[in-house]
């Protein structure tokens, strides 16, 4: 591929994911990883991807800093780093395509009970954020896949957009950080991740501010089904990779 359309791609991917991760808090991931790992190496792909989501949620929070709930969220990210481990010891145990079709099948038929106005309220959030925190990080520790099951719950929960957006964000960051040192420690963090991601940066800075800006005409309602409906597409996308 030339490198002027292999640039173009990227940016157009990069752009959309940003945007994604505005809007919602969550996905760049979702969008971005399938495309540029087809495009460089997943070695590569990987750290780039999880470097400039970290860069997507510095910026979100900077506009939701003022709903995070710091009592709910330490014992959301508390359990999902004691979780995380076992999940990588998990998916030893099982075979990868078994809990990717499972998983991914869950959180459909959740997502879309949810958009069909059914609901499973939990008048204890703080402590319902612990068996949440603990699937959260055995999916991450297994099929890197953290954000789903906190997003069904907080729209499971009705949450509100801003206090959505924050509480994501703030455990995302956490991930993403703990994630960052340790693809450090490996010798992942290359020249040549760090000279992709800095010819990213400003393509993800577009996309970002253009999600940030569309979040603010949408009432809580649409931002639920748009929050949902990304949920549903990570899910089809988790089985889909099996094949």
């Amino acid at each position: 591929m030339e490198s002027s359309m292999f640039l173009v791609i990227c940016i157009i991917v990069v752009v959309a994911a940003g945007f994604i991760q505005g809007l919602t808090s969550f996905g760049f991931a979702l969008i971005a990883m399938p495309f540029l790992a087809r495009l460089i190496p997943l070695q590569q792909a990987v750290p780039i991807v999880v470097m400039l989501s970290l860069c997507t949620n510095l910026i979100v929070i900077i506009d939701a800093r003022r709903h995070v709930d710091l009592k709910k969220i330490w014992i959301l990210i508390l359990s999902s780093l004691v979780a995380a481990p076992i999940g990588t010891y998990l998916l030893l145990l099982l075979d990868e395509r078994l809990l990717k079709s499972f998983t991914g099948i869950f959180i459909i038929l959740i997502a879309i009970l949810l958009l069909l106005g059914k609901s499973f309220p939990v008048k204890n959030e703080k402590l319902a954020f612990v068996p949440v925190g603990i699937i959260s990080g055995l999916l991450n520790g297994s099929i890197s896949m953290s954000g789903p099951p906190v997003a069904l719950f907080l729209s499971n929960q009705r949450t509100g957009k801003e206090t959505f957006r924050a509480n994501i964000t703030a455990y995302g960051i956490i991930l993403n950080v703990i994630t960052i040192c340790t693809y450090a420690y490996s010798g992942m963090l290359t020249r040549q991740v760090f000279t992709y991601s800095l010819w990213l940066v400003p393509s993800m800075l577009i996309g970002v501010w253009i999600g940030i800006k569309a979040i603010r005409k949408l009432n809580d309602q649409w931002f639920r089904r748009l929050a949902l409906w990304v949920i549903i597409l990570s899910g089809a996308w988790t089985v889909i990779s099996i094949f």
